[in-house]
Formats: C-alpha cells, sequence, structure tokens
C-alpha cells in the first residue's frame, strides 16, 4: 500500500493520480485503434471527457450502493467525494454507458467504436487495479499463501494484483483481435465477456465484500448477470455473421 507520494516539499495521493494516469492511456490506445478504422479521434476524447465525469458519479453511487447498511443511516455522506469511497469497475461500466449514449448522438458507427475501445478499456481497468493496490482498497481475505501481501493488519489474498494480470492479459487479447479488424462489436463483447468472468473469479477472494443471505456476493451475482448476457449477445453476433452470406445469396 502506497497512498501518498512525498516529492520534494509536495505530498502526492498516488491512487487518483493512478487512476487518471490509466484513464487517459486507455484513452490514446482507444483513439489510437479508433484511428486505424477511420473514426474521429477528438470524438473519442470528448466521449471520454463525459464518460469519466458519468463514470465518476457512477463509481460513488454503485459504492453506496455496496455499503448501503452503512450509508442507510447517513445519507449525506453519499455526497462527500472522497476518491477511497468509490466502486471503480463498476464506475467504468456506468462512464461506458454514458461515452456509448454521447457517440450514438454523434452518429459515430457504434460496433466498429465499441471494438476499438475494447483494448483502452482493458488498461484503464487493469491502472484502476495498480491504485486499489496504492490505496489498500479492494482487498483480499485472509490468507496463508506465499504471494500473499501484508494489508491492514494481516497478509491477504493480493487481489488488486490478481485484476490487474487478469486485466492486462484482456488487453492484449483483444489488440490480437483488433489486427482481424473490426468485428462488428465481437471484440467488445469479448472484453465484457473476459472482465466479467475476470472479476466473477477475484471476487471470491475479496474481504471487503457486501454479502448476501446464504453467503452470496452481491457483485458475483451481478458480474454472473453481465457475464451471461454478454454471451447472449455474442452467440446473436456470431449467427448473424453466420447468416450474412446465406441472405445475400
Amino acid at each position: 500500500m502506497l497512498p501518498t507520494l512525498t516529492i520534494g516539499p509536495f505530498t502526492l495521493p498516488v491512487a487518483p493520480l493512478l487512476t487518471i494516469a490509466s484513464f487517459w492511456i486507455g484513452l490514446w490506445l482507444a483513439a489510437r485503434e479508433g484511428r486505424r478504422f477511420g473514426l474521429n479521434e477528438d470524438v473519442i476524447f470528448n466521449a471520454g471527457f463525459y464518460g469519466a465525469v458519468g463514470g465518476l458519479l457512477g463509481a460513488r453511487a454503485w459504492y453506496a450502493v455496496q455499503y448501503w447498511p452503512y450509508y442507510q443511516d447517513r445519507l449525506g455522506e453519499i455526497f462527500w467525494l472522497n476518491l477511497n469511497t468509490l466502486a471503480p469497475f463498476e464506475g467504468m461500466l456506468t462512464g461506458l454507458l454514458i461515452a456509448v449514449i454521447y457517440l450514438q448522438r454523434k452518429r459515430v458507427p457504434g460496433a466498429a467504436l465499441l471494438d476499438a475501445l475494447a483494448p483502452g478499456l482493458a488498461a484503464f481497468a487493469a491502472g484502476l487495479s495498480l491504485a486499489n493496490l496504492a490505496s489498500g482498497t479492494a482487498f483480499g481475505e485472509p490468507a496463508d499463501l506465499p504471494w500473499a501481501i501484508n494489508l491492514w493488519n494481516a497478509r491477504r489474498h493480493p487481489t488488486q494484483v490478481y485484476d490487474f494480470v487478469l486485466s492486462v492479459g484482456i488487453m492484449f487479447a483483444t489488440m490480437q483481435l483488433l489486427r482481424r479488424g473490426p468485428l462488428s462489436g465481437r471484440t467488445f463483447g469479448v472484453f465484457i465477456a473476459l472482465l466479467a468472468a475476470s472479476r466473477l473469479l477475484t471476487e471470491g477472494f475479496r474481504g471487503d465484500s457486501a454479502l448476501l443471505d446464504g453467503g452470496w456476493r452481491m457483485m458475483q451475482l451481478l458480474w454472473l448477470a453481465v457475464l451471461i448476457i454478454t454471451l447472449i449477445g455474442l452467440a446473436w453476433i456470431g449467427t448473424r455473421r453466420v447468416s450474412a452470406p446465406n441472405q445475400g445469396g
């Protein structure tokens, strides 16, 4: 955990810096991939700005939902801006939805754009994992393992590292898919499916998850729903790709 970094007379918060840096790296990567497919870089950067604002608000709202037993008697605290009380991955999905709505209004080719965004979003997710590690959030359950880390007075699963490694893998996987050209939204669908599957896995090692009756973790159920819906969507895209030549014949 590295909450602050001291450089001379300045003390800088590490997690927010990592979040901002990963956002711009992800946006640059998305713009670069979009340019290869003839998409307007300025529109992509504008969509990133609106998505960032919406994602910040969404991350705060999702965090309040996850820890509702605490906030239900402290409603005013929901509106306190604290970068350590955000749900980063849920906020990312919220921001993505807002960016997509903006891009639709600009009549940007949706499927090709979403495919171009996939590697950048994966890079952003990787950066958020490092930000969580720096701040000590999204921490794991206590574990007696060789790779466990000391955090919050216990040796724990390094869930932030798990998320980082999986996100980097997703980034490279989506970049390889894009080398075949935009795939009518399929690359983006693969990104969402892999992200949901990875979070479904790592959520099981989290030590700060909200538990439901029966021992279920609320976020695991949500990620499972996202995975199922995305797999159905990918199957539908695959069916369209197979049937299209027959319709043309």
